[in-house]
């Protein structure tokens, strides 16, 4: 027998949502399960992905979205070995200065703030996948490049800020170019298979990256830590580069760049509710996820053991891995009100981590705090995706990624600034009080409209 006919590439639409629906494109690009409005064509899993015990996995009947699942499980592994390398490598450094640690963490992040409009603008205007060849490219390039001045004992703390702030751009670049493609790779009814299974992926590879990285770093070969990530990029890469989907076109815009990008922030603000979605991400992360920067204060201070803090870390991310698959496992299409509840959810939880010094509540409150922030994030990740159209969809995203990952450098400086002033545990309350009115608002908001 010869081999199977190879599988049609799913279509990337370049037409907006009016144009395929007619009459009411409003109410089919609030449904889920309306093929058209995503532009993918529908194909049905069989076996355990077409049953309901399989509905969070359903994603990975699609061989697209397949390969852009192994390329960023491989990816975020060898980035997570890489980030611990460079955190080890500033602080032999520097001494262990704290502020150094500060600013390598700001390198990395900031750009995810600062370039990520630009970098949605590109992935509405640029082929998706070639963007993210480009910048597994970079990432190959530039850690080959700390390797070889780490093997030289050449590197210093202010070329490992610059390397880092490059790297920061990079992956600033790859991240809505990423969400646009994993919307391309499966039909709209599997969006929040897709969505999920990457933020359980995620938390799996803070835990899987660690671990290998442990016997690099006790090693203190940090050079070896940077050539993994080359190799992974390199993977990553490759895995992208066989997803068959078609080209990205580009609709004609009128306008220079600030228009255009006016243009993605006025289309977020009429796909209602994907404004006030974003809204809800960046209140979690300025006043919510930021307080990871205090949990190792926290497990000395509060604690009064500062070995507790891997345990949280695992309670977290353990957390959330499971709370990202709940939501795949859902019928129900995500909703406000259903953020609003997890965020409530996620505030208590916050509320009992500040306030109590034993070990046991402590690691349940941030089990619940993992899978509670997760939920929310995956949700309306999930929600913001099928809202919005094929020709804005970087631009929209990019504001996801502000609101999500660029606001979390900010929010740690706050935290950390507050907890000097005030202590750790009030800091934490804090954040904990600002997220449930937050959260209690959007509800009220929610069931009124």
């Amino acid at each position: 027998m010869g081999p199977d006919p190879a599988p049609e590439p799913h279509s990337m639409v370049k037409t907006h949502v009016e144009e395929s629906l007619g009459a009411n494109p409003g109410d089919a690009a609030l449904n889920p399960a309306d093929q058209v409005a995503m532009g993918v064509h529908p194909e049905i899993p069989t076996g355990f992905l077409g049953s309901s015990r399989g509905r969070a996995f359903r994603a990975l009947g699609h061989r697209p979205y397949r390969l852009l699942f192994a390329a960023f499980l491989v990816n975020q592994t060898g980035f997570w070995i890489s980030h611990l390398a460079m955190q080890g490598l500033m602080a032999r450094l520097s001494g262990n200065e704290p502020l150094w640690l500060g600013l390598l963490f700001f390198a990395l992040f900031i750009p995810a703030f600062a370039i990520a409009p630009l970098a949605g603008l590109a992935a509405d205007r640029f082929d998706r996948q070639r963007m993210m060849l480009a910048s597994y490219g970079v990432v190959a390039l530039l850690s080959s490049l700390l390797a070889v001045l780490v093997g030289s004992d050449a590197i210093t703390a202010h070329g490992l800020l610059a390397i880092s702030l490059g790297l920061g751009t990079s992956f600033a670049f790859a991240g809505p170019a990423s969400f646009a493609l994993a919307a391309n790779a499966v039909p709209a009814s599997d969006m929040a298979s897709a969505v999920s299974l990457q933020s359980a992926a995620n938390n799996l590879t803070r835990v899987v990256g660690p671990m290998a990285a442990a016997p690099i770093l006790a090693a203190g070969s940090f050079e070896w830590a940077f050539a993994a990530f080359v190799v992974s990029a390199l993977i990553a890469a490759a895995l992208i580069g066989a997803m068959r989907v078609a080209p990205y076109e580009a609709e004609a815009e009128e306008g220079g760049i600030l228009a255009r990008l006016s243009a993605g922030f006025e289309h977020a603000r009429e796909r209602r509710p994907a404004l006030p979605a974003l809204a809800v991400v960046a209140m979690l992360s300025l006043f919510g996820v930021s307080h990871s920067a205090l949990l190792p204060v926290y497990a000395e201070v509060v604690l009064g053991d500062i070995e507790a803090f891997a345990w949280i870390v695992v309670a977290t991310g353990s957390g959330a891995m499971l709370g990202a698959l709940s939501i795949g496992y859902r019928e129900a299409r995500p909703s406000m009100r259903g953020a609003s509840l997890w965020m409530l959810v996620y505030s208590v939880a916050m509320g009992v981590f500040a306030l109590t010094s034993d070990l046991t509540v402590a690691l349940v409150s941030q089990f619940a705090i993992g899978w509670s922030y997760f939920a929310v994030m995956t949700s309306l990740q999930t929600l913001v995706q099928t809202l919005v159209d094929e020709s804005r969809r970087g631009r929209v995203m990019s504001l996801f990624q502000v609101a999500w990952a660029g606001l979390v450098p900010w929010g740690g400086l706050l935290m950390g600034a507050t907890a000097d002033a005030l202590g750790v545990s009030t800091t934490l309350a804090l954040g904990a009080a600002i997220c449930a009115v937050y959260g209690l608002g959007v509800l009220v908001w929610a069931l009124r409209g």
